[in-house]
């Protein structure tokens, strides 16, 4: 009986420095896991501003875009109500004719029974 408590006890000795061994190993493992995520954090979060940044100047250049296209737009519109006024001055029987007839068609449909 002697040799299976000493059996034994070696048994549990091996067992608790297996133990003491994983748990060295899994705390070298959570410091090496740690390490590696801190540096990927970091070159995520320097990322991250570049992208802000990056996001920042396209909607300026797109708020321009949009500015610049509003004012040659309403410079453009301008321009071809001017071109009609002086073409309705210069001849404005035709305009007048054509305003006429629209008028009676309009009236024409909306004034049919069904």
């Amino acid at each position: 009986m002697n040799a299976a408590a000493t059996g034994n006890e070696k048994l549990s000795e091996a067992l608790k420095l297996l133990e003491e061994a994983a748990q060295s190993k899994k705390s070298e493992l959570q410091n090496i896991i740690k390490g590696k995520y801190s540096n990927l954090r970091e070159a995520l979060s320097d990322k991250e501003e570049d992208v802000v940044k990056a996001l920042a100047a396209a909607k300026k250049r797109a708020l321009e875009a949009a500015s610049h296209a509003t004012e040659i737009g309403s410079e453009r519109a301008r321009e071809i109500a001017s071109d009609i006024d002086k073409q309705v001055r210069e001849n404005p029987w035709p305009y007048i004719g054509g305003v006429a007839l629209g008028a009676l068609l309009i009236g024409f449909i909306l004034g049919r029974s069904k």
